[in-house]
């Protein structure tokens, strides 16, 4: 099976794969970038108003950050309360470097603006409020139909239904000979930054810009929005061909039109335009020309274009990465095939015969709950949200006394196979049959996120192949992970684990270096300031608040408590080794690695925020710095790594996955096997292993469908990769650990007040999770869920026991 998928790899890669990394970019020089960026500094720190402003939104919108913020912060203090250009660069301001309490500050001025009927700039604030896509905050009623035409853009960022109403308002008026061609070409101009078009507007849209006969204000802003906003599957259409070429001509002998037309290469052109856009950002005007400032405002748009261009340049994996990539996948098979002819008994398949080396146990349990959704993530949280949530591995000393000397001992003490025979010996089947159901969810969940972050985050990001494919790509990555699992069982699995350990933290290592060896040194990248956007280090502990130290510290804590005393996937774990000692032995080498990845993973953060930092030509088109930063690390690979070794960092992104895969697998299977077909479904002679190891290959098969179905909505879930991981993995971890808490530690817990006990953590996770109940954050999803789990399920047991 994996040679199929490596066979299908090979097919396609001369498709996606033809051209060398070092010239992957295109045609865009290193002196006609330097040159491009020239052109809008010099702007900046210029004597021009509004200019300034185009050229600083430029700048900004392309990541190019230093200076702006310096800049309007001197141009507010001295233009602060002159009328319009106040609005510009306020603009600016809400914009640039800082974090989101200092755009606050800036936003605000533009609203007090805005709700005061008597400011003569009040249409000007009305534009600001949408090209910041941020609501006004209250209706405005006017007879004025620019200021109309503005306010229902704004309004566009209130809700979703209200952003369906004002694009359908915008369409109105943009048909509505009624209205005066400046609404209209507002309206069109508008709906070309919303750009969220349906294709039956985009169809009159077009029809509507071919239907002008003369060149106007109106028609240029029309042709324009129907280029910007053409379905992919219309690019190629007749009727775009006639849009392309009257919009190249209607800037002939107008320098406004000249700009759109810009504007929109910027949007939507390629390679073939960039001769036209150097020529326009090599013009050099005349202080006393009289239309001097149009030609500035055409040159740094020209520019802003140019940049745009290169980033849209797909880069490629040459064969050599995916030759490396192809005998990684050999290898994972040949250990599942070894240890298929080593397994003689049931115990051996499920457990390793309970014989299982200590230090291999704590790699493989690390490498399961280290995905490549942490090995992602943590480098997005750390460019986006700073160091503040490494700070959680204080805890790591708690949890390994805790852990080691109150878990794992009662846990041992049950000789048993599933974790869930457990409840059913304590609290009876109801709460094991909860119990498996929260694990089921849980591991469901889990393994959908991996197969989303994979997929969808990692293998787009390098793979630039058409996203309609995702299925086929996660069905085969799926089924490759379930034949070497069921093949060799949790020998396997383990083996397998660890070199997929030794690979993927070698990848980080490797990125590290690269970027250390661009740099100059280590010393050169690691940052000397505290990033303006990134909140200041607050101690102490907050519901409310992202980032303090204390906040990450309980959350750490609260996970890996919750999951060494009632996940399968570790329990499994500490089961399979010989004894007590073993089993915390295996915990202690866990945390160590996950101290050492945790590192490595924060420094790999570091590294990919100062690369980046410092070549924003290889940040991908259409979005900020931060809006990508859980995808910079696959970028990363792409264009800053040598070839091979893209292959044998991509490798790792495949080992986290399937490492994690194939745990959840072995797991899920495991509990279905022996907690609902053995327990419900018995049959009258013993079942040979042979059955057993077929009845678990089936059962996993399954379980890849149902998971490769759940990873489609996984998504839709709002927040970046680490809120994602949280929201949807972590909904069922505290719930199930109220009922292994109640059943080993709390000697009058009984039956009814448990399973109500789980069901409340359930509902109180979920509220916090997905409607932020009390405003309290993701990072407390544990803590309150388990709490108010254990409080309603030792109340009812304790009214139970005087009734």
């Amino acid at each position: 099976m994996r040679n199929l998928l490596y066979g299908f790899i090979f097919l396609v890669s001369p498709l996606i794969s033809c051209s060398d990394q070092t010239n992957s970019k295109g045609e865009v020089s290193t002196k006609l970038r330097e040159h491009a960026i020239e052109q809008l500094q010099s702007v900046l720190y210029s004597d021009l108003k509004w200019e300034k402003i185009h050229a600083a939104e430029y700048l900004l919108a392309l990541d190019y950050q230093i200076g702006v913020d310096s800049v309007f912060k001197k141009e507010e203090l001295k233009f602060g309360n002159e009328p319009y250009y106040r609005i510009g660069i306020w603009r600016v301001l809400a914009q640039s470097g800082g974090n989101d309490d200092f755009k606050k500050v800036w936003i605000d001025k533009i609203r007090a603006v805005y709700q005061d009927s008597l400011s003569q700039d009040r249409i000007h604030a009305a534009e600001a409020l949408a090209k910041l896509e941020k609501s006004p905050n209250i209706e405005v009623q006017t007879n004025d139909e620019i200021l109309h035409v503005f306010n229902t853009w704004a309004y566009a960022y209130s809700s979703e239904s209200r952003k369906k109403q004002s694009i359908a308002d915008l369409m109105e008026i943009l048909k509505g000979e009624e209205y005066s061609d400046r609404a209209r070409k507002l309206a069109a101009y508008a709906l070309r930054k919303v750009k969220v078009i349906s294709a039956s507007d985009w169809d009159q849209i077009t029809d509507l810009a071919l239907s002008q006969t003369e060149i106007s204000d109106f028609q240029v802003y029309l042709t324009s929005l129907s280029w910007i906003t053409t379905p992919k599957d219309s690019l190629s259409v007749p009727r775009m061909e006639k849009i392309k070429n009257r919009m190249s001509k209607v800037g002939e002998d107008n320098l406004i039109y000249q700009r759109e037309y810009a504007y929109t290469l910027g949007e939507k052109g390629n390679n073939l335009d960039l001769d036209l856009l150097e020529r326009m950002a090599n013009l050099n005007p005349d202080k006393d020309n009289p239309s001097y400032n149009q030609l500035i405002d055409l040159k740094v748009t020209a520019a802003y274009a140019l940049l745009r261009i290169e980033r849209r340049v797909e880069a490629k994996l040459s064969w050599i990465d995916w030759l490396v990539i192809s005998l990684y996948g050999a290898l994972m098979l040949g250990i599942g095939y070894f240890y298929s002819k080593v397994n003689k008994t049931k115990e051996d398949y499920l457990l390793g015969g309970r014989k299982m080396n200590s230090v291999s146990i704590g790699i493989s349990l690390f490498a399961t709950l280290l995905s490549t959704v942490s090995y992602l993530s943590y480098p997005g949280e750390m460019i986006k949200y700073g160091p503040v949530i490494f700070a959680g591995m204080l805890g790591f000393p708690i949890v390994y006394f805790v852990a080691g000397w109150w878990l794992i001992p009662r846990i041992m003490a049950m000789k048993v196979t599933s974790a869930y025979e457990i409840l059913e010996l304590k609290l009876g089947l109801s709460i094991r049959m909860l119990a498996i159901f929260m694990f089921l969810s849980l591991r469901f969940l889990w393994m959908a996120t991996i197969i989303y972050v994979t997929i969808d985050v990692t293998f787009l990001t390098v793979v630039p192949i058409d996203p309609s494919y995702v299925p086929l790509v996660s069905i085969l990555l799926m089924l490759i992970t379930i034949v070497y699992t069921s093949m060799g069982g949790l020998k396997a699995v383990v083996v397998t684990d660890v070199v997929q350990t030794v690979v993927f933290l070698g990848g980080a290592f490797l990125s590290i270096l690269i970027v250390s060896m661009h740099f100059g040194s280590v010393s050169s990248w690691f940052p000397t300031e505290w990033p303006a956007y990134w909140k200041p280090i607050q101690f102490g502990f907050d519901t409310q608040e992202r980032t303090t130290i204390g906040n990450a510290v309980v959350m750490l804590f609260a996970w890996y408590i919750c999951t060494t005393g009632s996940d399968q996937m570790a329990i499994q774990r500490y089961l399979s080794t010989r004894d007590i000692k073993a089993a915390r032995k295996s915990l202690k080498v866990s945390l160590y690695t996950n101290l050492l990845a945790k590192c490595l993973l924060g420094l790999l953060g570091l590294a990919m925020f100062a690369f980046f930092s410092k070549n924003q030509h290889f940040l991908a088109d259409g979005q900020s710095f931060s809006e990508q930063s859980d995808t910079l690390f696959p970028r990363f690979i792409l264009l800053g790594l040598p070839v091979g070794i893209s292959g044998l960092v991509i490798a790792g992104l495949l080992a986290a996955a399937m490492s994690s895969l194939s745990s959840g697998l072995n797991s899920v299977s495991t509990v279905i096997s022996e907690d609902i077909f053995n327990r419900f479904f018995k049959r009258k002679k013993e079942v040979s292993f042979k059955s057993s190891l077929q009845q678990i290959k089936i059962l996993s098969y399954l379980t890849g469908l149902i998971v490769i179905g759940l990873s489609f909505f996984v998504g839709s879930v709002q927040g970046n990769l680490f809120d994602i991981v949280i929201k949807v993995t972590h909904l069922f971890v505290a719930p199930l650990f109220v009922l292994f808490f109640m059943a080993l530690f709390v000697p009058f817990a009984t039956e009814k007040g448990t399973f109500l006990g789980g069901i409340v953590a359930i509902i109180v996770a979920v509220g916090i999770s997905f409607y932020g109940v009390m405003g309290i954050t993701v990072l407390w999803v544990l803590p309150f869920s388990f709490f108010a789990g254990a409080l309603v399920a030792c109340t009812i047991s304790l009214i139970n026991k005087k009734e």
